[in-house]
């Protein structure tokens, strides 16, 4: 009980201090990611937040904050943690928060994983 209030609190706060930069636009949202998450080496990790437009599903989805991780050599990308807000901009209470698990994502060219991954791994 204590790891998952520990990890709401901190979830809370790096959404409070984040410094939201807009790397895509969706037709129903934006995609933000906070650079001073980022880490360095092979394999990358930052924080990225998708706003929504309009609330999404029976919950009213506004916003989901994910932290990444990116393989710059293997080129695979995975989702190492989801946390799904009812206000815009990573605010308001947490829907959900999970972590999905291991599964390596290879993104297509032009979408907003492949935009992110080029931009973390310094490709053009």
């Amino acid at each position: 009980m204590n790891k998952i209030v520990a990890v709401l609190l901190m979830a809370c706060s790096l959404s409070a201090h984040a410094e939201w930069q807009a790397f895509s636009a969706a037709e129903d949202g934006t995609w933000y990611l906070d650079p001073t998450t980022q880490t360095k080496g092979a394999q990358v990790q930052v924080w990225t937040l998708f706003d929504h437009q309009q609330a999404v599903g029976a919950f009213g989805v506004r916003s989901v904050k994910t932290l990444i991780e990116v393989d710059c050599k293997a080129g695979w990308l995975r989702e190492i943690s989801l946390v799904v807000f009812n206000s815009p901009m990573a605010q308001g209470s947490i829907l959900r928060n999970t972590s999905p698990g291991t599964q390596k994502i290879y993104p297509p060219a032009g979408s907003a994983y492949d935009i992110l991954a080029n931009r973390l791994c310094d490709k053009p």
